[in-house]
């Protein structure tokens, strides 16, 4: 199993101050920076609890505590939210820029203290929206998608497809989304594919 080593832990600024952690499980080297968007209503605990099998995946682990917070007192189970509580998709679409403008300055300002060889935004049903939403917006800046019980929304992707070409998804379900050491392996496997192809090119 690889060693973990929180590396970065701090706060940004949104409306509130939104934590994040950045772990490393790799040795010197480019290695993948894997983004972590956990379900609507849990939290930064909640995440680091959930994914703790996958910490044996080589590279670095960033997660980040969704934004919007539940109206209840503040405290360790408080909730957190991708969106604040519109109905309307026109308010909706702008929120999730903004929380993607917000992600994207952070990963921004870890880069310069990691290698990062790929970026692979991994997300759950949910928070497939924001995930989906990132990926279609940002294509650029995303090489994998992986995502635990839901699928990837198209409705903000352009008719251009081939913006999207370079981006490779699992999408896993049933049995195979329960986070456990097996499904790390299936990841690492499929990331390690990807890798040897780019290499013989």
């Amino acid at each position: 199993m690889s060693k973990q080593e929180l590396i970065l832990s701090g706060k940004a600024s949104f409306y509130l101050e939104v934590p994040y952690r950045l772990y490393r499980t790799a040795n010197n080297g480019k290695q993948p920076l894997y983004v972590y968007l956990h379900e609507t209503g849990r939290n930064l605990a909640d995440l680091e609890k959930t994914i703790t099998p996958l910490m044996v995946l080589q590279g670095h682990h960033l997660l980040i505590q969704a934004p919007y917070p539940d109206v209840l007192p503040e405290d360790e189970d408080r909730a957190y939210y991708w969106i604040p509580n519109h109905k309307d998709e026109q308010t909706i679409t702008a929120a999730r820029e903004y929380v993607s403008e917000f992600l994207q300055e952070v990963i921004d300002g870890l880069l310069p203290h990691i290698e990062a060889g790929r970026l692979v935004l991994v997300g759950w049903e949910g928070s497939r929206n924001q995930v989906s939403y990132f990926c279609a917006t940002r294509p650029h800046y995303i090489n994998e998608m992986i995502l635990f019980g839901g699928s990837v929304n198209r409705s903000w992707m352009e008719q251009d497809s081939s913006r999207y070409k370079h981006l490779r998804m699992l999408g896993l379900s049933g049995k195979d989304a329960e986070i456990t050491e097996e499904t790390a392996r299936t990841i690492q496997r499929w990331i390690q594919g990807d890798s040897k192809s780019a290499d013989q090119e």
